[in-house]
């Protein structure tokens, strides 16, 4: 088996492209692709007609971040779900999970056409810009509309049977994570307190719904067609997972943009796609709950990489929250 802390050779490629195509199998192109923060990416060009992605895990180490481990797992038990997008998610071809070839999960699957939209916003016009945030609120609308059976995350992470569980679960999970990482994390502390007094405000969530996790323009495939740009391909679900919408990835970026003026087309477009939020001071605290959640979250990930103008960003995010959510409870 070859060590997982290097790059993989060709005829490792190779090898593990045997295992479905055959030893047939006499030449291909490799191309590996850049953009990704997790996975080890490869385009093969099969031949002409023919091309797959090779998506590899990272070896597991003893300090995998714990929402890291077992992504591809989580992923490959995931796809079926997301049936109702199911022209938008790339098809898996071939799994391995044995490690008999490498020490490390890795899955084909089909290649999509198509350019990120996070590659080309410049490019775009305004009222193109308007429409793809039209469409991407009716695709995260129909993601959303996808119910599981328990809230949490898909085998093998853990499930849990109420909603709240799951946020104490993730709170302390984080916080455990901050203390790694010697992150001030009192207002984070207050927040966790906060929630575990009120959890039954969580609980108003009865149904699990399918989020995403990470879906944002990177993560999104553009094609034209006539010269209008749309959206045709939902990459990298590897994250999903099952609980509120308002939890979702997206939904906190575009929360964190509601204040900013440049953003209001976009919003409101987004909005028209997926259907106006329901305002309340329930759903605000609910919302306030995730933001924080995300904020310490991204706080490690800054930790993790030396970015102190993050962490400090975070410390002042996080206050202003300890002080809003009792003001939203009473």
């Amino acid at each position: 088996m070859e060590s997982s802390s290097t790059k993989l050779s060709l005829d490792q490629i190779r090898a593990m492209l045997e295992r479905h195509f055959g030893s047939g199998l006499h030449s291909f192109g490799v191309e590996e692709l850049g953009g990704g923060t997790f996975n080890e990416t490869y385009l093969i060009e099969i031949s002409a007609k023919e091309k797959v992605i090779l998506k590899i895990a990272p070896p597991v180490t003893p300090d995998m971040y714990w929402d890291d481990v077992a992504l591809m797992r989580r992923e490959h038990n995931t796809l079926p779900f997301f049936a109702s997008i199911g022209t938008l998610i790339p098809k898996t071809v071939f799994v391995d999970f044995t490690h008999q070839i490498i020490g490390r999960d890795y899955v084909l699957q089909t290649f999509m056409e198509g350019d990120r939209w996070s590659d080309i916003e410049d490019e775009l016009t305004q009222e193109e810009s308007i429409d793809l945030w039209r469409q991407c609120g009716e695709i995260v609308k129909k993601i959303h509309e996808t119910t599981g059976e328990q809230f949490g995350y898909p085998f093998p992470g853990r499930s849990f049977a109420s909603w709240s569980d799951v946020i104490v679960d993730r709170l302390s999970r984080i916080a455990r994570s901050l203390q790694s990482y010697h992150i001030e994390s009192s207002h984070f502390s207050t927040i966790s307190d906060i929630v575990n007094s009120a959890q039954s405000v969580l609980d108003g969530i009865r149904a699990p719904r399918l989020l995403h996790g990470d879906l944002w323009t990177f993560n999104l495939l553009i094609t034209r067609n006539n010269g209008k740009p749309f959206i045709t391909g939902v990459l990298d679900t590897e994250r999903a997972w099952w609980g509120d919408p308002l939890a979702d990835w997206i939904m906190f970026l575009l929360s964190i943009r509601s204040e900013e003026r440049q953003w209001e087309p976009r919003l409101a477009a987004f909005n028209s796609g997926y259907g106006a939020p329901q305002l309340s001071e329930t759903t605000q605290f609910r919302q306030e709950v995730y933001k924080a959640m995300h904020v310490a979250s991204s706080a490690a990930w800054a930790a993790r990489h030396g970015n102190q103008e993050d962490i400090q960003q975070a410390h002042q995010d996080l206050s202003r929250i300890a002080g809003l959510l009792p003001k939203l409870l009473d």
